[in-house]
């Protein structure tokens, strides 16, 4: 991996994956100035610690391609979340040649500059695609959480890191829906919220079914 230049590692470190935690959803988005998504327009992340955004405005085409991707609604909890991976997978297919963030890797450091993502940024896009499917009513299951942060001394990476979180409304338990380990487009993993804290890696777990 190339070196970084100080002046951007320095940024990084500031903003980028050190983010702090937020009281709740409502609050995190008031704080990054990010008006309210509407399926008319949304803001999309991008900077590195969101500190600027694009608005997106799907067609029709698009939202029938997202809902076409997440397939009516679930069963239960567990099929939810399944289709939730999908579905972002899909969002990210569609939003990222309209932001240019299609060329987005994997991680943060695998490449630098002009479309690529950092935590702060992917957790927040996961956190409005989420906001967008539960106003249609797709995902009944689960509660949309504000995005939530571990830290090396507990998880035993040497990062801190961001990921957009769902709670399982009928267990109480939480999940985390990361898309920072996978290129753009690529199915985000979700995973046991307190396993994640404690540092799971995507090589811990098979990935979901595309």
């Amino acid at each position: 991996m190339k070196r970084l230049p100080l002046p951007l590692l320095a940024a990084l470190m500031i903003s980028g994956c050190a983010n702090e935690l937020y009281s709740d959803l409502h609050y995190y988005m008031k704080e990054k100035k990010l008006p309210a998504p509407t399926q008319k327009s949304f803001p999309h992340c991008e900077g590195y610690g969101c500190p600027t955004y694009k608005n997106v405005e799907l067609s029709q085409a698009d939202w029938n391609r997202i809902q076409k991707a997440f397939g009516g609604k679930a069963k239960n909890a567990a099929q939810e979340r399944e289709k939730i991976a999908r579905t972002i997978g899909e969002f990210e297919r569609i939003v990222g040649p309209m932001t240019g963030t299609d060329v987005d890797r994997e991680g943060t450091f695998v490449k630098t500059g002009k479309g690529q993502l950092d935590c702060v940024d992917e957790s927040t896009n996961t956190t409005i695609f989420l906001m967008l499917l539960k106003q249609q009513g797709l995902i009944p299951h689960h509660e949309i959480e504000q995005p939530q942060v571990r830290w090396p001394i507990i998880s035993g990476r040497g990062w801190m890191h961001q990921t957009a979180v769902i709670t399982d409304k009928e267990t109480g338990k939480q999940y985390a829906v990361d898309s920072w380990f996978e290129d753009s487009g690529v199915n985000p993993w979700i995973v046991d919220l307190e396993a994640w804290r404690n540092g799971w890696h995507p090589d811990q777990l098979e990935k979901p079914q595309e």
